[in-house]
């Protein structure tokens, strides 16, 4: 148990100030759990760790990646998804192949913002693949962020178990996945690996959407952004910080694409509600 109530609000108020998180019920109860977790392992009291982690970059990205663990899987939402190849991908591959000049450093540039262990950008590079099966990396980049190494290292090795695969109909499964581990007795321990010109797509990265010196870089930078399951957690300074961010790394008449259930979250001058109920937004 955490007595210090002093400690614990010293704690969340670091995660709020560093990572933007709005401490809403479930959260503290992560934060908790984490804590108690934690500071068990350290064999210090859970007081001792709230102040320890509230002080310290390094420890605080520590309980970070104890605390924002969630599931995740291919296609998640899959009405966002067929919006996506039916009309938004067309339209960015269409508008690229028209561009006057195109340099070598040139793509079509998309970012998983909040990627998790990947399953969100290895779909937008498999539903590119299905619009257009000639795309590769000299003209497509799925940019794919998180604030956890843990989830991104999973990321990179891009292996998962049938569960994250639900999603998937059985054309995109055996076309963009490989079976490398099939147990009789236990198929949904079955493990699968994204195919190779998929993967290639995919860059991964690790960011904080708070920190403002990684925003330098991407200013002006992409056709679609996803950020999905990210503005919910947010607390009311740290989103309008966000989605102001976001916008300004958009290109004109890029895309924004949150999950649907944030779809009233989203409020900017620039950005355009253009599919009611799903999630998508274009920056004016």
């Amino acid at each position: 148990m955490i007595e210090d109530k002093a400690a614990l609000k010293k704690l969340e108020d670091a995660l709020s100030e560093n990572y933007g998180w709005a401490m809403h019920l479930g959260t503290r109860e992560k934060i908790t759990a984490a804590v108690l977790k934690k500071s068990s392992r350290l064999k210090v009291a859970a007081d001792q760790y709230c102040l320890l982690a509230a002080s310290s970059s390094s420890e605080l990205l520590s309980l970070v990646e104890e605390i924002a663990v969630s599931e995740t899987f291919f296609f998640r939402e899959p009405q966002q998804y067929d919006f996506l190849r039916s009309t938004v991908l067309p339209e960015l591959f269409e508008n690229f192949a028209k561009r006057e000049t195109i340099s070598r450093d040139d793509r079509i540039r998309m970012w998983s913002a909040a990627c998790s262990t990947g399953e969100e950008a290895y779909s937008l590079a498999i539903a590119c693949n299905q619009v257009n099966p000639k795309c590769n990396s000299s003209n497509v980049e799925v940019f794919a962020t998180d604030v956890r190494n843990r989830a991104l290292l999973e990321a990179s090795r891009a292996k998962y178990q049938l569960p994250a695969l639900r999603r998937c109909d059985a054309e995109t499964r055996e076309t963009y996945f490989e079976n490398f581990y099939n147990p009789p007795e236990a198929p949904l321990d079955s493990r699968y690996t994204v195919v190779a010109n998929a993967r290639r797509l995919v860059i991964f990265r690790r960011a904080n959407l708070m920190d403002g010196m990684f925003w330098k870089g991407v200013n002006n930078r992409f056709e679609l952004i996803l950020c999905a399951n990210v503005p919910m957690y947010l607390h009311p300074v740290a989103l309008r910080q966000i989605i102001e961010r976001l916008s300004r790394s958009l290109r004109p008449g890029g895309y924004l694409m949150v999950a649907p259930a944030e779809t009233s979250l989203i409020e900017h001058p620039r950005l355009k509600l253009i599919k009611e109920g799903e999630g998508f937004f274009q920056k004016q």
